[in-house]
């Protein structure tokens, strides 16, 4: 495969034109009959700034104001040419020219380049000092944005000549934002009996013995972190900063105890805050019989009630400053070896700090303990080994002995930008001209230290290995002479993928801990991490120009890391239009990357979305290069307006679900590469969100979670006949939600038992009715119906109590047919079969109960 060719360009980039407002009026001839109209103009002036700037963005306007244009890029860029695939229902797929532009002229007054998103990034560096120029340039490019921006503000200058004290939020050009949805809470009655509902659900009369007490892991042979873990013999539990362990067989014949160390925050933490001039008052809380499990200072022990272990005044007085209790993010467990990422969070970001240009709230620290070794008498863990690593946690797996763990970096450019905003006194008084003139001067007074400073921090973390890192790129594609909005902070976040031998000695842990990184610069929080064997993808959502429509559009960018060597290296790259649905999106299948994106347009009067399914071929030598090219693409997949809401990938087939008003679900035969298609389809009411297959009388079905105005439970047949897949049973509680249906290490499947296990919640705002545990399902070709439930608290307790500063995820695991179920604040013991109670653990027993409030505060 031939290696893109870079093309040098012509980097000079004259300032754009800047027509400045004369039209403010003013009026100091009669300043006290005009002081009213003076004050109503300007902000209406600042209101029509704010509409322009606002329609501007929103119509993926280029950075020099003017729309972004369809014209080529004076030969700076190589066309691919445009690919088409099927279409379905009318919807268009045409995908947009990916053109291998290699840089584009960054707009403003100071000169600089910036390098598009292509396969190439994925050579890394083979001098550090390319990667040098290349920051450097970011940081230009950086600049030329807020000097470009800042220039039509002149109005802020007036102000700081009248020698008012002006607090404006710095902008955050380029940030991105995301939220969550918030999940409906129902809940429905249990069976008449357990005995009916076995007899309902079919299930045998010889109840057989069982294990099941893995992760339920996405990818055969790759261990995904999670808060709890087993080898079968004990279970492993991460709440807050506590991590408990205990037998698997009988949770209740003791715990191991271990607490992460804990320095409680005092004034010397923030010394760049002034104490106050005096003390805030603070109410002292009396907790009865309270065990001491913090460091307590003398200052500290003087300020609180004799024998209390109220709140401490110290914590109290400088609230900026507090620091949360270390948390207990993941685990990982091999052999007889147990992983514990850790971190001790902030509630700022140190900004003031001079140690590192990495801006993290999380000060994590990779832990292992000895597993084998597991006393049950309140005694912790051995501890073998610990070593800090920089960023904050985003996910973490194993295969086999060998650990990875990714995290991210803000990287805090605020140092670089924060002299070039208008606000400065130092710009008072002066014209656009003269504002750009003054301000491209400050840049490129700061551009060569910063950068220096940033060598230097890589350069602690990589060993000074720069091939280790992505070319420095904008996250967009296509043929577009303009650079993207979003796109002005090329260096917003820093991504590390890092590895470490979770079978080096105990010597080696103590002494020695070793661990290698690899990273890339993203403009903001990866949206997915995906891992398999050698292959670690970071999938980030940029945009991309598609010419035939003259738009911008969301388009998904894969930064592949070759995680076979002794240090995870750039290896492959990938971009695809759209945005994927999350880790399920993504599957490596002999040697292809299969992804299932959904492209929004909210202007197309036809149809907002295109949902399809992309599949790329991975490089399998560095004699092929970096390019993971597409080979085969499927047709819009869904009805009009739909978007996908559960994929799943299964060898050689894909199983698709997408929503609106109703639930197509649909079967994609993927064992050609090259033409992906659909040979199934099944419409249904409601949707899914979560799809497992599982095998019932030697035949594959997958099971389904998700809503139809209730919680619902679906089965459908996908092995009778492909082309007709159908929906053999279904079960519907009206007022219950699960978990599960977002959060896929929740769910279990027995095969032997066929039961299924999930969690169901239930809040109802009153002291009544309220239910947060689990329901185990019996599940057959027919019927799908509750067995029973496990409750975890009580209704009143849920509604007003105390609990100790922490939450578990809901987990269960199985051993010998005995159920252990995990849930927010305790651990429930259950006969398998008859769903009788066999043994409760309240986590928060010897703990510091003094967080007073409703149970679902934690949700």
């Amino acid at each position: 495969m031939m290696k893109e060719e870079e093309h040098e360009v012509d980097i000079e980039n004259p300032s754009p034109a800047v027509v400045e407002e004369k039209s403010r009026e003013t009026s100091q001839d009669h300043p006290n009959d005009n002081a009213k109209n003076k004050w109503l103009l300007l902000a209406f002036i600042a209101v029509v700034v704010c509409i322009a700037l606002g329609l501007g963005l929103g119509l993926g306007l280029g950075l020099q104001g003017t729309p972004a244009s369809s014209t080529s890029n004076g030969g700076e860029k190589e066309e691919e040419g445009k690919g088409e695939v099927p279409t379905n229902n009318n919807v268009d797929t045409t995908t947009s020219t990916i053109a291998k532009s290699t840089y584009l002229d960054s707009p403003g007054p100071i000169q600089a380049r910036i390098r598009m998103a292509s396969a190439n990034i994925a050579n890394g560096y083979t001098s550090c000092n390319d990667l040098r120029d290349d920051i450097e340039n970011a940081l230009k490019h950086l600049a030329n944005t807020i000097i470009l921006e800042q220039s039509k503000y002149d109005w802020y200058a007036s102000s700081n000549c009248r020698g008012d004290d002006v607090f404006i939020l710095e902008d955050t050009v380029g940030s991105t934002g995301w939220g969550s949805p918030v999940a409906e809470m129902d809940m429905a009655s249990p069976p008449a009996s357990n005995e009916a509902a076995l007899a309902a659900g079919g299930v045998a009369a010889k109840f057989p013995v069982e294990d099941s007490y893995g992760t339920n892991n996405q990818v055969q042979g790759v261990d995904e972190a999670d808060v709890v873990k087993s080898d079968g013999k004990h279970v492993f539990t991460a709440y807050g900063d506590v991590l408990f362990a205990w037998d698997a067989l009988n949770p209740t014949a003791g715990l191991s105890i271990t607490r992460m160390p804990y320095n409680e925050t005092s004034e010397k933490d923030c010394p760049y805050l002034k104490p106050f001039p005096e003390p805030m008052p603070v109410d002292v809380v009396a907790i009865e019989d309270e065990p001491v499990v913090e460091a307590v200072t003398a200052e500290a022990e003087a300020s609180s009630s004799s024998g209390s272990g109220g709140r401490r005044k110290t914590s109290m007085m400088i609230p900026h400053c507090y620091t949360p209790k270390p948390q207990i993010h993941s685990l990982l467990l091999h052999g007889g070896r147990l992983t514990a990422i850790v971190s001790e969070q902030t509630n700022h970001y140190s900004p003031f700090t001079e140690d590192s240009l990495f801006w993290d709230y999380q000060e994590l620290a990779i832990k292992v303990y000895d597993a084998e070794d597991i006393p049950l008498d309140g005694s912790p863990l051995k501890l073998l080994g610990e070593k800090k690593i920089q960023g904050n946690y985003h996910d973490a797996r194993s295969i086999d002995s060998s650990g990875i763990v990714i995290t991210t970096s803000h990287v805090n450019t605020n140092t670089f930008t924060s002299d070039l905003y208008r606000w400065n006194s130092n710009y008072c008084g002066m014209s656009n001209s003269e504002y750009e003139a003054l301000a491209k001067e400050t840049a490129l007074n700061k551009t060569e230290s910063f950068t220096e400073k940033m060598m230097k921090d890589l350069e602690l973390e990589l060993g000074g290995n720069c091939e280790d890192i992505f070319q420095v790129a904008a996250m967009q594609a296509g043929d577009s002479k303009d650079v993207y909005f979003s796109s002005s902070n090329l260096l917003d976040h820093f991504v590390r993928v890092m590895n470490f031998d979770m079978g080096m000695s105990a010597n080696e842990l103590a002494t020695d801990f070793a661990t290698a990184s690899g990273g890339t610069f993203a403009p903001g929080w990866p949206n997915n991490i995906y891992v398999s064997q050698g292959f670690a993808g970071v999938i980030n959502v940029g945009h991309d120009y598609n010419l035939s429509t003259n738009e911008w559009e969301e388009s998904t960018f894969v930064s592949a890391f070759d995680i076979t060597k002794s240090r995870p290296q750039p290896f492959a790259y990938a971009q695809a239009p759209g945005r994927p649905l999350n880790k399920f999106a993504t599957d490596l299948y002999e040697g292809h990357l299969r992804l299932a994106t959904t492209k929004t347009d909210w202007s197309n009067t036809d149809s907002t979305t295109v949902n399809q399914i992309f599949v790329f071929q991975v490089p399998a030598g560095e004699e092929q290069g970096p390019d993971m090219e597409l080979v085969g693409s499927t047709g819009h997949l869904g009805k009009k307006n739909e978007r996908i809401t559960a994929v799943r990938f299964k060898g050689d087939r894909a199983y698709v679900v997408t929503f609106e008003q109703i639930d197509p679900f649909y079967v994609v035969n993927m064992s050609d590469p090259r033409n992906p298609k659909v040979i199934g389809e099944l419409e249904l009411p409601g949707f899914s969100q979560y799809l497992h297959e599982v095998e019932i009388d030697e035949k594959k079905y997958m099971l389904g979670l998700g809503r139809e105005d209730a919680l619902k439970i679906a089965l459908f047949d996908i092995s009778t006949d492909e082309t007709k897949p159908t929906q053999t049973a279904f079960h519907l509680e009206k007022q219950a939600s699960s978990a599960a249906g977002t959060d896929s290490l929740a769910f279990r499947y027995l095969p032997k038992s066929q039961f299924l296990i999930i969690p169901k919640s239930d809040w109802t705002f009153t002291p009544d009715g309220n239910f947060d545990g689990f329901v185990v399902y019996s599940v057959n070709r027919t019927h799908i119906a509750p067995v029973y439930e496990i409750q975890h608290a009580d209704s009143q307790s849920i509604y007003r109590g105390c609990w100790y500063n922490a939450w578990l995820s809901p987990r269960s695991l199985v051993f010998q047919s005995k159920l252990t179920t995990m849930l927010s604040h305790s651990v429930v013991s259950t006969d398998l079969q008859t769903g009788d109670e066999m043994g409760r653990v309240n986590l928060d027993e010897k703990l510091n109960n003094t967080d007073c409030h409703s149970y679902y505060y934690w949700y």
